[in-house]
């Protein structure tokens, strides 16, 4: 027999005693429910019986089954036997012999049908494992026939960092080789995006920790004997440490989303209310922006309060940093048009141009890295903002124009509790700007 014809009637063996355990575990657990059954109908079947001609057992007077031991034979005995209680007896009589009759036609029905069951059930696994059969059968004419080893050998030669393909030319293997293709493509893209995530992080981490040394050093040399320089060196190391802080909390919250860790706290809020609230903070901290607060219905959604909280004061953070100063930013709250609630910000700054728009959302992004220097910011917001939207199955919707404005839309499908028109009234407006 050859090693092909040896390996295929060894996984036929295995198959089947692998089918046979399933069906025999299966088929334990089957007849120990009927074992349980036919106990559970005898004993409701003496108790009922026992109830009807006693007119009530009760708990304080039970009762006991004797045997007449003086009759020859067990059905005999069992025929004789006597239901005995305090105040007398109750002859069992024919019952018995009737209920135990029915206990074994019963018994030997189970049995056949258990024995019918364990043979369909048997060959059904087996069916089911036909295709790992089938499955091991080709892998092992594959590895026979020297083709996988032409998917080795294009493998092999594959630099990881380059856009180089499997082609063996082998017609028959094509299939595989697109599937493999694409994988090649997605594990580069990957590869990129954390080789280009782990750069930017490494040098946003790098100027704080640089600016801080040099304080430092500074202080050390000059800074004893000059208050105005000691003042300076402390707020800026101050500030650099802030910046530091905030930009680890960003990328630990990333690192949260990507393992999934990030858990969601849904409660049941106003999203009008949340953005009327934001709107008041704005116009607190910022008084060089006119913030316009425009309900147009009231949202009550369910999700995470904090999360989505978060993610439009990183909208307004962006459009306060590209709106020049005495320009309008808006915050809108409302039903769009298909359906679902939505949280606006919309401003009258720089606008975006239609080729990064796609990318905003990407880690460190920069569309203008002069202008993100002079800004500020760590590159990560929108990161954020759209990791939020991800984890509430929701999107955002980007309508920006160079040197006009951008408008960025949070909306949330199936968060939606209730909605109503808003009250008619004037839009709250910041009158002092």
């Amino acid at each position: 027999m050859s090693r092909t014809k040896k390996q295929k009637a060894r996984k036929i063996e295995d198959s089947g005693s692998i089918a046979g355990r399933i069906s025999a575990n299966l088929q334990v657990e089957k007849l120990m429910m009927w074992l349980l059954t036919d106990i559970l109908v005898f004993v409701f079947s003496v108790t009922g019986w026992c109830v009807a001609i006693r007119g009530g057992v009760t708990l304080a007077d039970p009762g006991r089954i004797l045997l007449d031991m003086s009759q020859e034979g067990m059905w005999n005995k069992i025929g004789g036997a006597v239901y005995a209680f305090s105040t007398g007896t109750v002859h069992c009589g024919i019952f018995l012999q009737q209920l135990l009759s029915v206990i074994a036609v019963l018994g030997m029905v189970e049995t056949m049908l258990w024995v019918f069951s364990f043979i369909t059930e048997y060959f059904r696994v087996r069916k089911m494992l036909v295709p790992l059969s089938a499955m091991a059968d080709h892998t092992s004419l594959l590895a026979g026939s020297g083709d996988f080893e032409e998917i080795e050998s294009a493998l092999g030669s594959i630099d990881p960092t380059s856009d180089g393909y499997i082609r063996t030319g082998n017609r028959e293997l094509r299939p595989l080789e697109e599937s493999i293709n694409l994988m090649l493509d997605r594990m580069r893209e990957t590869y990129a995006a954390q080789t280009r995530f782990v750069s930017d992080a490494s040098h946003e981490l790098r100027t704080p920790i640089a600016v801080i040394k040099g304080y430092a050093d500074m202080l050390d040399r000059w800074g004893k004997e000059d208050e105005k320089i000691l003042n300076e060196g402390i707020t800026a190391i101050r500030t650099e440490s802030d910046n530091m802080s905030r930009l680890i909390e960003e990328l630990l919250f990333i690192a949260r989303c990507d393992n999934g860790r990030q858990t969601l706290s849904k409660t049941v809020f106003s999203l009008s209310d949340m953005m009327r609230g934001i709107h008041e903070q704005q116009m607190m901290i910022d008084d060089t922006h006119n913030y316009i607060c425009d309900i147009r219905d009231e949202v009550t959604i369910l999700a995470d309060e904090q999360l989505i909280l978060q993610a439009m004061r990183i909208l307004c953070d962006n459009a306060r940093k590209y709106t020049p100063k005495g320009n309008d930013i808006t915050l809108r709250a409302y039903i769009n048009d298909k359906g679902e609630p939505a949280a606006e910000v919309s401003d009258t700054g720089i606008g975006i141009i239609e080729e990064d728009i796609p990318y905003i959302f990407d880690r460190f992004y920069r569309s203008d890295p002069a202008r993100n220097k002079k800004t500020g910011g760590s590159g990560l917001g929108l990161s954020i903002a759209k990791l939020i939207a991800d984890r509430h199955k929701g999107y955002f919707d980007v309508y920006s124009v160079k040197d006009i404005g951008t408008r960025m839309t949070l909306c949330l499908p199936g968060a939606l509790v209730s909605s109503s028109p808003a009250e008619k009234r004037p839009k709250e407006t910041d009158d002092e700007n």
